[in-house]
């Protein structure tokens, strides 16, 4: 009878070790990547705060910020925020959020420079914001990422600062924020968070 269970058993148990490694490295390599992402934000933007880190975070896992019902609204915006744009920036024309490499900041002065179309861009942006899957628990899953280059020194802030802005916002359900005044002095954002499947002329 032992010598059943062993020979029965032992193919099984491969299978499970099998599965449960490629799971493993599955979950380790989405950690990597937006660990690699957070820390290459930091490196563009080294005068980032906690903040800005959380805005960051929050498109990662749910897009852009809140459903659009009214087009003509994102339209005027998209218009006055490219009207009021100053010289042109080095920024990237994208920034990657998403560890699938589909959600992406598209800087609007490098868009445009490059001749690409503020209707396309609208379009892709209105679709992301309608259509996205929201995830807390892949923010959730990111915000420990966090973490963990917190608490080796790999970012510049303290446990204290990411457990209090934490706490704060999972009171409201995680809504978006602002960036901080220091991020929007010194760099100026302007951008539209897009799902690149919604923006074929950018994909790769």
């Amino acid at each position: 009878m032992s010598k059943f269970n062993n020979t029965f058993c032992t193919p099984y148990l491969f299978i499970f070790c099998l599965i449960s490694s490629e799971i493993c490295l599955s979950q380790t390599k989405e950690e990597t990547t937006i660990k690699k992402l957070l820390l290459a934000e930091i490196h563009k933007h080294p005068r980032s705060k906690v903040n800005d880190i959380y805005k960051f975070l929050h498109q990662a896992a749910f897009g852009s910020e809140h459903a659009i019902k009214d087009t003509s609204s994102a339209r005027n915006w998209l218009e006055e925020e490219i009207a009021g744009l100053g010289s042109y920036s080095n920024d990237a024309l994208i920034d990657t959020l998403s560890p699938d490499g589909r959600l992406v900041r598209i800087n609007l002065s490098r868009y445009l420079k490059e001749g690409f179309s503020p209707k396309e861009l609208l379009n892709a942006f209105i679709k992301t914001a309608n259509n996205y899957n929201r995830s807390i628990e892949k923010f959730r899953s990111y915000w420990e990422s966090a973490l963990e280059l917190v608490s080796t020194k790999k970012l510049p802030f303290t446990e204290k600062e990411m457990d209090i802005i934490f706490g704060e916002q999972a009171k409201e359900n995680f809504p978006a924020i602002h960036h901080s005044k220091e991020y929007t002095s010194e760099y100026k954002p302007a951008y539209r968070v897009v799902d690149l499947t919604y923006l074929p002329i950018l994909r790769k």
